[in-house]
């Protein structure tokens, strides 16, 4: 005999009861697990919510490893834009401008420099400036202090003789730039000189024409041919290599080399023979 009232245990129903609760908290913890798991692709791919890294927040792009930006392909010819060929003006009128290759040194007489000789053969209007030891970044003199650089003298050009106004234009040079040594420097000065001359003659389309010296000088200008290419590349400019083209070689040179630093006669009319038939290709 119990003298609290309780019986001994409890109904049927109530144990019914209690088993159902602990079914349906069973079944809840299932469905609330395999809702944290989430889904997975096939692949084996990371959730989508995975990719939500600092970096990818901050730029709204994912950032690249190192190795991918390593291995990014340096711009090419084509990828930067610079034009394969120029459109000839209905009108031509051509300023050839450059160093001593273009005053004639060398040659026997001043009107048979290279540049003369180009000019005749196109038979465009033409003015030619040529000034010994100038060149995109060296101003002239031992102490590159004479004001020579070729954008001073577009400057000069388009202010002191406005009714000139030449829609082709030829730079030449290179060679007197190898006294700098920071290749840099040729690089800038290059672009800033095509940019410069796009700025006084608008439309007007430029052309470069690099070192293109005898051997074994031409050799010795390698590095300033490279400088000098990039700046003409960074401005859009057309560039023709003498250098890279081997314009000039040990078995040819001495019969084209007037005083190991400028061509001869015959020198001068074989860079212009070479720099018309790049021309023809340019404008074909």
């Amino acid at each position: 005999m119990r003298g609290n009232g309780r019986r001994p245990g409890a109904p049927a129903g109530e144990w019914i009861k209690y088993a159902a609760l602990l079914v349906l908290a069973v079944a809840a913890f299932g469905v609330a697990a395999l809702a944290l798991m989430g889904p997975r692709d096939p692949g084996g791919t990371a959730p989508v919510a995975a990719a939500s890294t600092p970096a990818a927040s901050a730029t709204g792009t994912p950032a690249a490893s190192p190795a991918l930006a390593s291995a990014a392909p340096t711009p090419s010819a084509t990828s930067t834009g610079r034009p394969a060929k120029i459109e000839l003006p209905e009108k031509p009128v051509l300023l050839i401008m450059g160093d001593s290759y273009t005053a004639g040194d060398g040659a026997d007489q001043p009107d048979e420099s290279w540049a003369n000789l180009v000019a005749g053969s196109l038979g465009y209007p033409t003015n030619i400036d040529g000034r010994g030891g100038t060149g995109f970044a060296w101003g002239g003199g031992a102490r590159d202090d004479q004001g020579g650089e070729y954008e001073v003298r577009l400057r000069q050009t388009a202010a002191n003789n406005p009714a000139f106004v030449p829609n082709l234009l030829i730079l030449q040079g290179g060679q007197n730039d190898a006294q700098i040594t920071d290749a840099g420097e040729i690089t800038a000065a290059t672009r800033q000189t095509i940019e410069a001359a796009r700025r006084f003659w608008p439309g007007v389309q430029v052309v470069v024409l690099g070192p293109s010296a005898p051997q074994p000088l031409g050799e010795d200008l390698r590095d300033v041919n490279t400088a000098v290419r990039a700046g003409a590349e960074a401005a859009n400019a057309p560039f023709i290599d003498a250098v890279e083209g081997r314009w000039f070689t040990t078995a040819n040179s001495p019969g084209f080399d007037a005083d190991g630093a400028h061509p001869n006669t015959a020198g001068h009319a074989y860079i212009a023979d070479k720099f018309l038939e790049s021309w023809a290709a340019l404008v074909d």
